[in-house]
C-alpha cells in the first residue's frame, strides 16, 4: 500500500488525494467527474470527522468518505460500498419524485469510498429551523406541521422505508416551504411496507412536541397517518413518550456520566471566571449548542441570568433534572451552567408567560399533566405556567421530581 492510501486509512486526507490515479470513479457526468478530481480537501472544507467517516464541502459539492478501519469494514467498503448504496437510493428517490439531496456519483480507492452530492441552496436542517422558530422563537407551528407531515406522507405512500427517521436527516427551505432528504443510507424500498414499519417511522412526529399544544400534536399525528381519530392519536402519543422515558431511564447511568464529564454532545467544561482552579460545566441545547458562550462566561453572569447556591449536592441534582427534562422535550427554565459543588446559573424567564396555571378542567392542561406523569415527572401546580403560544412551561424546578431521582 502506498503512502497516500496509508494516510487515508487513518482518515487523514491529503489535499490532493482525489487526484490519485488509483480511484475508480462512477460519476455519469464527465464535467462533474473532472471537477471532482481537481478538488483540494483543505481543513476549511472539513465539516465532520470520525474514525470511520469524514464529510467535506468544496464549493457546490459535498464529499462523504467512508474509511475501512478494520478487516471487516475494509472488506465491506470494497464489495458493498455505502457510497454506491446511497447513490442508488438517491436515484431511486429522484425517480419516484421524492425530494432529496442530488447524488452525482461515487468513487472507490481500496477500502475507502466517497459519495459525491450537490449542495442544496437556501436550505437549513429542519430540526434546527424548527427549534429556533417554534420551540425557542414561539412561532405558530400549524403551517410547518402541515408541510412536514405532507412531505412524510408522500415518502411513505411511495413505499420507502427509513430505519433511522429523525428530523436531523431532513433539510428545509423556508422561502419555498419545501423539504429534502439528506444522509440517505438508511433508506430502502422493500417489496411491502408493513404497518409496523410505517408506525415506527411515524414516531418521529412526537419529537416535535416541545412548544406544541395538544390540538396541534394530535392533528400532526393524524396527518402523518398514525391515527384516524383524536383518541387513537392520544394513545399513539402517550405510548411513544412512555417508550422514550423508559429508554432514558435504562441508559441514565451512562447519560449522567456524559452530562457531568463534559461529553461534547451535551456539555462543555471551562475554567470558572476569575478562578482558574475551578471548573464550570455549560450545558447544551437540543441541537448540541452551548446555551452560554465561553465569552459570556468569561465576563461573569450575563444579564437576565440568575446565580443560585445550594447545599448537599442540590445544585448537581438541579443540573441533571434540567437535562432530564430537556431530553424528554419538556420546556422549562433551564440550568445553563453548573459549578461544583454548589452553584447553578439559571437562564432568563421567557417574556409573556402567564403567572398562574390555567383552570383545572382545561383539556390542554390535562394533556400536559398526563405528559409529565407518563414520563415520571412530578411538578407542583405553582411551577407551571403558560406561554403566549399556548404551550406549557415549568418556571421553577425546585419542587419538581423526576424519574431518575426515584431510581
Amino acid at each position: 500500500m502506498d503512502n497516500r492510501n496509508t494516510r487515508m486509512k487513518t482518515s487523514s486526507l491529503a489535499p490532493d488525494i482525489l487526484q490519485s490515479p488509483k480511484w475508480h470513479w462512477h460519476i455519469p457526468d464527465a464535467l462533474t467527474a473532472d471537477a471532482v478530481r481537481k478538488l483540494a480537501l483543505t481543513d476549511d472544507c472539513l465539516i465532520k470527522k470520525t474514525a470511520v467517516r469524514a464529510v467535506y464541502r468544496c464549493g457546490d459539492y459535498y464529499l462523504k468518505f467512508e474509511f475501512g478501519t478494520s478487516a471487516l469494514t475494509t472488506f465491506r467498503n470494497r464489495f458493498r460500498p455505502k457510497a454506491r448504496q446511497e447513490c442508488e437510493i438517491g436515484l431511486s428517490l429522484a425517480a419516484a419524485g421524492i425530494p432529496a439531496v442530488e447524488c452525482l456519483g461515487w468513487g472507490q480507492l481500496g477500502g475507502t469510498n466517497v459519495l459525491i452530492t450537490r449542495a442544496l441552496p437556501c436550505t437549513v436542517p429542519f430540526e434546527a429551523y424548527y427549534y429556533e422558530h417554534i420551540i425557542r422563537g414561539g412561532g405558530n407551528a400549524d403551517g410547518i406541521l402541515s408541510d412536514v407531515t405532507a412531505f412524510l406522507q408522500k415518502f411513505f405512500d411511495a413505499g420507502f422505508l427509513h430505519r433511522d427517521l429523525h428530523f436531523g436527516n431532513i433539510l428545509y427551505n423556508p422561502a419555498t416551504r419545501t423539504f429534502a432528504w439528506v444522509d440517505l443510507v438508511e433508506i430502502s424500498r422493500p417489496d411491502k411496507l408493513t404497518d409496523a414499519d410505517r408506525n415506527a417511522m411515524c414516531r418521529c412526529i412526537v419529537t416535535l412536541r416541545g412548544g406544541l399544544t395538544r390540538a396541534q400534536m394530535l392533528r400532526a399525528i393524524r396527518a402523518i397517518g398514525a391515527a384516524a381519530t383524536d383518541d387513537e392519536a392520544e394513545a399513539f402519543y402517550f405510548d411513544e413518550i412512555r417508550r422514550t422515558a423508559r429508554h432514558l431511564l435504562e441508559t441514565w447511568e451512562k447519560r449522567c456520566s456524559q452530562f457531568l464529564d463534559g461529553y461534547p454532545k451535551f456539555t462543555v467544561t471551562l475554567p470558572y471566571p476569575g478562578d482558574p482552579d475551578r471548573k464550570i460545566l455549560l450545558r447544551k441545547d437540543w441541537l448540541s449548542r452551548p446555551i452560554l458562550t465561553a465569552e459570556a462566561i468569561a465576563q461573569g453572569i450575563p444579564a437576565g441570568y440568575e446565580l443560585l447556591r445550594m447545599k448537599n449536592e442540590t445544585a448537581k441534582r438541579m443540573f441533571l433534572r434540567s437535562l432530564y427534562l430537556q431530553t424528554l422535550r419538556i420546556r422549562h427554565r433551564r440550568v445553563a451552567a453548573f459549578a461544583e459543588p454548589d452553584e447553578i446559573w439559571l437562564e432568563p424567564l421567557p417574556e409573556g408567560m402567564l403567572p398562574a396555571p390555567p383552570a383545572p378542567d382545561d383539556p390542554e392542561l390535562a394533556f400536559f399533566r398526563r405528559t409529565l406523569d407518563e414520563q415520571m415527572i412530578n411538578a407542583p401546580p405553582e411551577s407551571l405556567c403558560r406561554l403566549p403560544d399556548g404551550s406549557f412551561y415549568l418556571r421553577d424546578l425546585t419542587g419538581v421530581y423526576t424519574g431518575f431521582e426515584a431510581q
